[in-house]
């Protein structure tokens, strides 16, 4: 079985753990931030709290980038 190659950019989400802040976003734009709760083995898949915005799915190709919160 081969794995489905990850879109360009999207190598950051193996380095993600839960418990690490991040934003992700567009067009150099944050769109979203919070906290990693939790992530599938292969880290295509992340769930973010965000005590003001709830709780949200994210999936590796959704177009969102990825990086660590900068606050």
């Amino acid at each position: 079985m081969s794995s489905k190659p990850k879109r360009a950019g999207a190598s950051g989400w193996d380095d993600i753990k839960v418990g690490d802040r991040v934003q992700l976003g567009s067009s150099g734009r944050t769109e979203y931030a919070g906290e990693v709760d939790a992530r599938t083995a292969d880290g295509d898949i992340i769930w973010v709290h965000n005590p003001i915005g709830g709780r949200r799915l994210f999936h590796i190709h959704d177009g969102y980038n990825l990086q660590p919160a900068t606050s």
